[in-house]
């Protein structure tokens, strides 16, 4: 496994490194948030261990801009590196794209550890993708770093590949939606495309319309 650490700790990286090798994890370790995300453009990494007290760019806006990248790189799993360990900045880090979060200072065993369940979760991902190929009538969408895939066969939907639990009347108002993108459907016109258990439909409609910030 290959992993860069963004870290402008100089011993940080130096201390990790020969403990990752141990279990057979190459480390490339950057100082500065520029050089780490030229990195991650020219080489091949299978996680970012990510500084989130870097200079100049914080960890935070690193995350978005490789979140924010195109191609596969995107999707690289990151895990934040901070000593910050309040909940909100745990829970920012989160939302911003990371994978996980470490607080400082950490055992290099507890570390470990994170990283392997990272990918485990992030190959589990790969493989469940490869496995269920996009058949011909499925809807895709794709927005920014995120993608949306209707299977009208099995009636399910997967955001970034991870199925969504839904209700039947939830997935066939999105499919009525996803058909006609960009286009202001009526509340009538709703319920003529969802045409079983229109009742129930009518009742959930008119919730929203009146309700629309809930």
């Amino acid at each position: 496994m290959k992993v860069l650490m963004i870290d402008d700790d100089i011993g940080l990286g130096e201390t990790m490194k020969p403990v990752l090798q141990m279990y057979a994890i190459d480390l490339d370790v950057v100082h500065s948030p520029e050089e780490g995300l030229e990195q991650i453009k020219s080489q091949q990494y299978d996680l970012v261990l990510l500084d989130v007290m870097l200079p100049r760019i914080n960890g935070l806006e690193v995350c978005r801009t490789i979140r924010n990248m195109s191609g596969p790189v995107c999707n690289i799993p990151v895990i934040m590196l901070s000593a910050r360990t309040e909940l909100v900045d745990r829970v920012v880090g989160l939302e911003t794209g990371a994978d996980d979060y470490v607080a400082k200072p950490f055992e290099p065993r507890e570390l470990i550890a994170r990283i392997n369940a990272v990918r485990r979760r992030f190959n589990d991902v790969k493989t469940e993708t490869a496995a269920v190929p996009k058949a011909d009538n499925d809807i895709l969408f794709q927005m920014n770093n995120d993608s949306l895939r209707i299977d009208i066969s099995r009636a399910q939907v997967f955001v970034n590949h991870c199925q969504l639990d839904i209700t039947a009347m939830e997935f066939d108002i999105l499919l009525a939606l996803s058909q006609t993108p960009g286009d202001v459907i009526s509340q009538e016109e709703l319920l003529q495309r969802c045409n079983n258990n229109n009742t129930v439909y009518s009742r959930s409609i008119c919730r929203l319309d009146l309700s629309p910030e809930k």
